[in-house]
């Protein structure tokens, strides 16, 4: 199963992309989280990371959508 593609960062909250809220839903991560990969953006690593196994991402945050 091919892992599914990383969310656009250009599309996520600022809170999304410092890895405080969920890359995925929007919720707080809290203490909990799964690392979804990393993306570089302008030269800069971003670590991007989701709530549970099963959460789904919204519209927004889906690239091409």
């Amino acid at each position: 199963m091919a892992p599914s593609p990383l969310p656009d960062l250009a599309r996520l909250q600022p809170r999304q992309q410092m890895a405080m809220d969920c890359a995925l839903c929007a919720r707080p991560l809290g203490a909990s989280g799964r690392r979804l990969g990393e993306i570089r953006h302008q030269g800069l690593p971003f670590q991007l990371w989701a709530c549970a196994p099963h959460c789904q991402a919204v519209r927004s945050t889906i690239p091409n959508s």
